[in-house]
This record gives structure tokens, sequence and C-alpha cells, in this order.
């Protein structure tokens, strides 16, 4: 069996577009509190990053209109966490 370089094998995932998607995700759900806020957050949960559109589910109608409401400045704070035109929509379900 070859060995490889930890350094090669890092440098690999981090060009890998899965594992960036992955990454990205896991980085809009650590931060989702503080992105929409705790009260919003106990009742709209991340489910999932496909294609740019971050795919929201939310427990109560409400919870939904305030998001959608508030849409073009979720998109902001969640482009100051994960950059530029990673989420370019949000879907709320």
């Amino acid at each position: 069996m070859k060995h490889v370089p930890v350094h090669k094998v890092i440098e690999a995932l981090i060009r890998d577009k899965k594992y960036q998607k992955g990454l990205r995700l896991a980085l809009i759900e650590e931060r989702w509190a503080e992105i929409v806020g705790e009260q919003i957050a106990k009742y709209a949960h991340v489910q999932g990053l496909e294609r740019g559109r971050l795919l929201v589910q939310c427990d109560h109608d409400v919870w939904r209109s305030t998001l959608h409401h508030t849409k073009p400045e979720l998109l902001g704070r969640i482009e100051q966490v994960v950059g530029k035109g990673v989420v370019k929509e949000i879907f709320l379900n």
C-alpha cells in the first residue's frame, strides 16, 4: 500500500466540492441561532443545502412568515458566515 502525505489528503478534501458543501452546511447549522436569532432557531431548522438553495423546515406558519419577510437580511448574514454566492435562495417548508 502506498502512503500519501497527510497534507496531500487535506488538499484533495479542500478541493472536493461535496466536502466543501458539507463544511458550509455544517457552518450554517452551527451558527443558525446567530443568523436567525435564538427564538426563531427553536422553530426553524436547516434541512439541507442544494444547488445554492438553503432548505429550512419551519414548525409553524408564523415562523415561516417571519423568515420569508427577512430573506434579504438573512441572505446577507449567511453570506458573512459562508461567503458570497454559496446560498442564493432560502426555501421555507
